[in-house]
């Protein structure tokens, strides 16, 4: 029976991955803590899940991540000095958007970088110490392609993507050595919502969000002898 004494932090908790993600690790018998800015969604899933509790948190906003953290630690069981799981699946204002470099809003750009790495940044600087101590963690970032290559047009998802990988691999390097587990988990693909179903009708065109969350379990339970630190997922039919 699932003791739910350990805790996993679901950061960018929406209808698809997040949820997916919360769904998975709980089933895995752990306690998730779901970060989100509204309470909209991730309170319902909060409910349905049952060990679970929602946390506001804006991963470009540096107050609110602390905050946030404080939260997290005041309700860990008395066995954990930190979460065990992080997971950073936070897109950002703007993340999708087609549009010049020219006409690139520098602010609004660096809102959407500061979510999707300092933020994170913030997070791991307060957890990885206790997952040190206990000498066993998981941190792992949603990428996609644009961390790969910067489309012409593209910036406001190529930029934030790389940072998000810079972080990942910066991290990967200091800590995994040490015994915490870091991956950045490649989306290169179409993640499946009702909307995208309206024009991906392929079979099999779509990333399915519980399939998505599987890996992120799988790569958890890895042994440390054969750790993955870059993981692509794609549908079978992506070109690529």
């Amino acid at each position: 029976m699932a003791s739910f004494s350990r805790t996993a932090v679901v950061a960018g908790t929406g209808p698809g991955i997040g949820a997916a993600l919360a769904r998975a690790f709980s089933k895995e018998g752990y306690h998730v803590a779901l970060l989100a800015r509204s309470s909209a969604f991730a309170e319902a899933l909060a409910a349905e899940i049952g060990h679970a509790s929602f946390v506001q948190c804006d991963l470009s906003d540096e107050s609110s991540v602390l905050k946030a953290a404080a939260i997290i630690e005041e309700t860990l069981p008395p066995t954990e000095v930190s979460p065990e799981v992080l997971c950073f699946n936070g897109g950002g204002s703007g993340t999708f958007r087609q549009e010049s470099i020219l006409d690139v809003n520098p602010a609004e750009l660096l809102k959407t970088v500061t979510a999707r790495s300092i933020g994170p940044l913030r997070l791991s600087q307060r957890f990885i110490p206790g997952m040190l101590s206990r000498g066993k963690g998981s941190v792992f970032f949603t990428g996609a392609t644009a961390a790969m290559r910067g489309s012409a047009n593209f910036a406001y998802v190529a930029i934030p993507a790389f940072s998000t990988k810079a972080l990942a691999e910066s991290m990967a390097r200091e800590f995994m050595p040490k015994g915490i587990h870091v991956a950045h988990v490649i989306l290169d693909g179409v993640v499946d919502s009702e909307k995208a179903r309206t024009w991906k009708k392929e079979p099999d065109a779509l990333l399915a969000p519980a399939s998505v969350a599987a890996s992120y379990v799988m790569l958890h339970n890895q042994p440390k002898a054969a750790w993955t630190f870059e993981l692509v997922l794609r549908p079978s039919v992506e070109k690529w």
